[in-house]
C-alpha cells in the first residue's frame, strides 16, 4: 500500500512539475518571475512552516519582532519562490544569465581555476543559488554541483537534466569522495550548500549565537585536498530579476589547523559559516528561513 501510494503521489508531483514548467516558460521571463513572487506571498499567507520561520528569525535575528518580523518573512517567501521560477526558466535564458547576474570578485577565483587550482565553492540556501552557479558556469567557472537524490526520480532527472544544461558538472552523494577529489585536481569548483541540518553526528558549530549541526564535509576535503575555499552569495535587487553576486576567498592556514583532524574541521566549519552569517545579517530577507536549522542541537 505504501509502495502504491508512494507512486501515485509521485504521478501527481510529476503532472504538477509539467504543467507548471510549462505554464512558467510560456509567459515573459519578468512577468514569470513575478508571479513566483505572488505565489511565495500565498504560500506565507497560507502558514506554511511560519512557525518553524517565525522561531529560527527570533533566535537569529531577535530584533526583527512583530509585524516587522512578519513582513521580512513574507519577502523570504517571495523571494524563494521566485528564485525556483529562475531556476526553472534557465533554459530559456541560457547563454544570457549575465544580463541578470553582476560579480564581484570574480575575476580572481577565474584566475585560481585558469591556472588549474581547483577549489570549493559554499554558498546556502540564500537568493537565487541556482542562478547562481548557472552564471558562474557562463562566466567560465569549470563548475560542478554536489547533489542529492529526490525519491522522485522524474524530478530529480529534470533538476540535474536543468543544471546539465546550463554546463554544470554533476557529482552525486553515492560518489562524492571520489568525484570532488578528481574534480578539484583537475582544477574545477566543487559547490556545495551548507547550511542545513545535518544531523547529530556532524560538525556541531556557532550559527548566529546558537549550536548548529553542519556538514563536515567541505572542511574535510580542504583539509585533503589544501585547496581554497571560495564563499559567495547572490542578492536580488529589490523585486526585480537583477542580481549582485559576492565572492570572497578562503584559503585556511593548513600547517596551522590543529592536529586533531575533527578541531581542524571544525575551525574550517565555522570560519566558512561566519561569512554565510554576515551575508544573512546583510540581506535577511534572501534567506530560506523555513528550514529546521536547529533540530540536531535544539530540538526545532
Amino acid at each position: 500500500m505504501i509502495s502504491i501510494m508512494k507512486k501515485i503521489r509521485h504521478i501527481i508531483e510529476n503532472i504538477a512539475t509539467v504543467v507548471l514548467l510549462f505554464a512558467v516558460r510560456s509567459m515573459p521571463y519578468r512577468w514569470a518571475v513575478a508571479l513566483g513572487g505572488a505565489i511565495g506571498g500565498l504560500i506565507w499567507r497560507f502558514g506554511i512552516r511560519r512557525k518553524i520561520s517565525r522561531h529560527n528569525l527570533e533566535l537569529c535575528l531577535p530584533e526583527f519582532e512583530g509585524k516587522k518580523a512578519d513582513k521580512l518573512l513574507a519577502e523570504s517567501y517571495r523571494n524563494f519562490c521566485r528564485s525556483m521560477v529562475e531556476f526553472a526558466l534557465l533554459p530559456k535564458i541560457k547563454g544570457g544569465t549575465l544580463e541578470f547576474v553582476g560579480f564581484d570578485g570574480l575575476d580572481k577565483i577565474l584566475d585560481m581555476t585558469g591556472s588549474g587550482q581547483g577549489m570549493l565553492l559554499v554558498t546556502g540556501h540564500f537568493g537565487s543559488w541556482e542562478l547562481l552557479g548557472a552564471a558562474l558556469s557562463e562566466a567560465g567557472l569549470p563548475l560542478d554541483f554536489l547533489v542529492g537524490e529526490q525519491t522522485n526520480h522524474t524530478v530529480d532527472d529534470l533538476i540535474n537534466g536543468i543544471r546539465s544544461e546550463m554546463g554544470i558538472g554533476i557529482i552525486h552523494m553515492g560518489v562524492a569522495a571520489r568525484g570532488i577529489i578528481k574534480s578539484i585536481r583537475s582544477g574545477r569548483a566543487v559547490a556545495m550548500l551548507s547550511d542545513q541540518d545535518a544531523g547529530k553526528s556532524s560538525t556541531i558549530i556557532d550559527f548566529f549565537g546558537h549550536p548548529a549541526a553542519t556538514p563536515g564535509g567541505i572542511g574535510a576535503f580542504a583539509i585533503k585536498l589544501r585547496c581554497p575555499i571560495a564563499i559567495g552569495a547572490i542578492v536580488r535587487e529589490g523585486k526585480s530579476t537583477s542580481h549582485r553576486v559576492d565572492i570572497q576567498i578562503y584559503l585556511p592556514d593548513y600547517d596551522s589547523l590543529p592536529e586533531d583532524k575533527d578541531r581542524a574541521i571544525r575551525e574550517i566549519t565555522q570560519e566558512y559559516t561566519t561569512y554565510l552569517e554576515n551575508y544573512i545579517r546583510e540581506n535577511p530577507e534572501m534567506y530560506f528561513w523555513p528550514h529546521r536549522r536547529f533540530k540536531s542541537t535544539l530540538g526545532y
